[in-house]
């Protein structure tokens, strides 16, 4: 590689603080996770694509539709992949082949960096499904391909190339380092580095390159000071010197640290540093333009593959066993077959919609099973909250019932379309309907469900806070508990349930009153009545009133 790579990709690196940080152009490498788990999905337009790949870039040596038997590769020693048991068979294990090359037999497949990571991508998915078998993709494997998705590739020879660059060549460089110097850096910094040139005068002063490392703008590595003097620095009097040779500034960046910067401030180049600009170094080419015909077609394919992984997130449809799909189809006439028609064709836009131009049309997307992936809640939700919630003038289908919902679910699974295969009746029992059961905590009321240790840790706050208002603010600010999770139980009813307790000896009143009804026939024994009582009320003063209640009676009668 030549150097002259090398210095355009070190042109997209920014320094702060000693540590390289690279503009987006590195993480255009980085695909992410997101992407990642979309290109490894599967599409029936990557495997139409990877066909065409395969075609261009593989049947050479794998033979038409992965046989075997071209010529090139039976002297290579290159296999087809149909019918044979294939070493590295899992989709990921393939790719990472295509991408990173792989040694068999004393040979070695070919690194196809040359291609998009879409094609590469394709090809994999198209190559893994020829192949009878495959085998699990080894761990190691899936972490490196991960790792890459998140952070970006790097070439192994551009990074061996940028290591190299950050020691000295020889003597030689060095001393043209020093010519250069003398001739473009002496007069602001100084024949020593010390900043004192007679051009050095200047607000912030020239750097004195015997400072501390940490008082430096962008550090004291080779890279950092290459990159100041190739980009120079805003704001001061340190120009960008990116109109010189590479070499020329490799050999100041030596010359300074090697000359000037005492040893213990000297930064050496870390791997994180190497990394980063190994892969912004290892991107692939920007592709070249193309014309407009081809850019619309590849967007309308993207529509149809947007809609393929789309289905394919949402899961199989699940119908509920209760589900009435006659039923669902009178819901559907009434408020979808407007904009999606009968069948779920949905062949006219609607519009136009808005008082001046330019007008809203609206194109309603077509209904097939695959619509309606997932449970009749996953339907509704997507529903509510998609691409229905800014319609203008449209009935508005967050006013369906549950039953709503199950039934129209199950009537669109009757369409023709993606999906009908995969239709699924559930059989469990709906739990919707089925309120949780609360749980009382000695003055609180939680409406939601816990674990074992949410409700310990509900009741040590309880018992630690006294007070049932504080204890429901404090339970309020758990991680598990929200306001309107928890009430306070109304004051009023402690006192209700220990009533009866309370009553109990007023119940039995009526059992003592019973010989008092019999006084009337033995008269005599009233005037001992009282001597009677005199014991009881002794004993029991609060039972005292109630006795006498029935003697006042007797002495009205």
């Amino acid at each position: 590689m030549k150097k002259e790579t090398v210095k355009n990709g070190l042109k997209i690196a920014l320094v702060a603080g000693g540590v390289f940080a690279l503009v987006p152009t590195v993480y255009g490498q980085a695909i992410g996770i997101q992407t990642l788990d979309r290109m490894t999905t599967g599409t029936p337009q990557q495997l139409e694509r990877g066909e065409q790949v395969y075609e261009d870039q593989c049947a050479t040596c794998h033979g038409d539709e992965g046989r075997g038997g071209a010529d090139l590769g039976e002297r290579l020693g290159a296999e087809g992949f149909v019918g044979v048991e294939v070493e590295r068979s899992g989709l990921k294990s393939i790719f990472s082949v295509i991408t990173h090359g792989y040694e068999y037999n004393d040979e070695e497949h070919p690194v196809f960096d040359n291609l998009f990571y879409q094609d590469r991508w394709a090809v994999s998915h198209y190559v893994h499904d020829l192949i009878d078998d495959p085998s699990p993709d080894p761990e190691e494997v899936v972490a490196r391909i991960r790792h890459e998705a998140v952070e970006g590739v790097c070439d192994p020879a551009i990074r061996d190339e940028i290591a190299g660059l950050a020691e000295p060549e020889d003597e030689a460089q060095l001393e043209r380092g020093a010519q250069e110097y003398e001739m473009r850096c002496a007069t602001c910094h100084g024949d020593e580095g010390r900043g004192d040139g007679p051009g050095g005068a200047t607000v912030p002063p020239a750097r004195d390159f015997h400072d501390p490392a940490e008082e430096w703008t962008n550090g004291t590595s080779p890279l950092a000071i290459f990159t100041t003097l190739e980009e120079g620095i805003e704001g001061t009097a340190m120009t960008p010197f990116g109109h010189l040779p590479e070499e020329d500034l490799w050999a100041m960046t030596h010359f300074v640290r090697e000359e000037f910067i005492p040893e213990e401030e000297l930064e050496e180049l870390t791997e994180e540093q190497i990394e980063d600009v190994c892969r912004a170094l290892s991107q692939p080419p920007r592709p070249d333009p193309i014309p407009i015909e081809d850019a619309m077609q590849f967007l309308a394919d993207d529509v149809e593959e947007e809609r393929f992984l789309r289905f394919h997130d949402y899961g199989d449809p699940i119908v509920h066993v209760d589900a009435d799909p006659i039923r669902g189809q009178e819901v559907y006439d009434q408020s979808c077959a407007g904009c999606h028609g009968a069948d779920g064709s949905a062949d006219a836009p609607l519009g136009p919609y808005g008082t001046f131009p330019p007008y809203l049309h609206i194109e309603p997307a077509p209904l097939v099973p695959a619509s309606v992936g997932g449970t009749y809640e996953d339907v509704a939700q997507r529903t509510i909250v998609g691409p229905h919630a800014p319609l203008p003038n449209r009935p508005s289908v967050a006013a369906f019932s549950e039953q709503d919902w199950m039934d129209v679910q199950a009537y669109i699974t009757q369409f023709e379309g993606d999906g009908r295969d995969r239709i699924r009746v559930s059989d469990e029992v709906d739990e919707i309907d089925e309120p949780e059961e609360a749980e009382s905590f000695d003055g609180l009321t939680i409406s939601v469900p816990l674990d074992d240790s949410q409700r310990e840790q509900v009741q040590q706050i309880i018992e630690e806070i006294d007070d049932p208002e504080l204890a429901r603010q404090s339970l309020e600010e758990t991680d598990f508990l929200e306001p309107g999770d928890i009430e306070i139980d109304d004051a009023e009813d402690a006192p209700e349930e220990e009533a009866p307790e309370e009553e109990a000896p007023e119940e039995e009143a009526p059992e003592e009153e019973a010989p008092e009804e019999e006084a009337p026939e033995e008269e005599a024994p009233e005037e001992e009545a009282p001597e009677e009582e005199a014991p009881e009320e002794e004993a029991q003063e609060e039972e005292a009133p109630e006795e006498e209640a029935p003697e006042e009676e007797l002495e009205q009668d």
